[in-house]
């Protein structure tokens, strides 16, 4: 319950306060290339595009599925990291992009959308205050059940060093 406090201590002061920054936007998913993939297509670098987003800068440019992003203004793509890093820098900015296409290079231009940045962001999933409530008390109850079952066993091994006491003595 503590952590929860905590983080919503945290948190809304940064979602509320935080200044709204945009970042550059292409629409599309990628894939890094395997080496045989590098060794087939004869390339050094790039990310083989797996998707292209309807209405994306990335379709209006003309990019497509199985195109292979090999550099965006000159700077090559050797991962997702560095064209995220990239596309996130220019928003609103027209980027020129070398794909391959089927074994042969093509130059395609294209004005990346803008979209915020994201201010702040935790993904954890909390179970409503009932559930924490229900768990909390199961575990009381099976700690209790244990702590019985321990001091009954103690019970009967007091007994018998009794008894053996009384045998010993005898």
């Amino acid at each position: 319950m503590k952590k929860i406090l905590l983080w919503a201590a945290i948190a809304i002061p940064l979602l509320v306060f935080a200044e709204e920054e945009t970042i550059g936007y292409l629409g599309v998913t990628t894939e890094e290339l395997s080496e045989a993939m590098m060794t087939a297509l004869d390339l050094e670098h790039g990310l083989l595009i797996k998707d292209v987003v309807e209405n994306s800068p990335a379709k209006k440019a003309g990019l497509e599925t199985g195109d292979i992003i090999l550099e965006i203004d000159g700077n090559k793509i050797t991962n997702y990291p560095a064209l995220k890093e990239l596309v996130a820098a220019k928003p609103d900015e027209k980027v020129k992009i070398l794909i391959n296409r089927s074994g042969k290079k093509y130059t395609k231009e294209a004005k990346l959308g803008v979209r915020a940045k994201p201010k702040f962001s935790i993904q954890m999933e909390l179970p409503d205050f009932e559930e924490i409530k229900k768990l909390m008390s199961q575990g009381t109850e099976q700690l209790k059940q244990e702590l019985e079952r321990l001091k009954e066993e103690i019970e009967k091994i007091k007994e018998e060093i009794e008894k053996l006491k009384k045998k010993v003595g005898k």
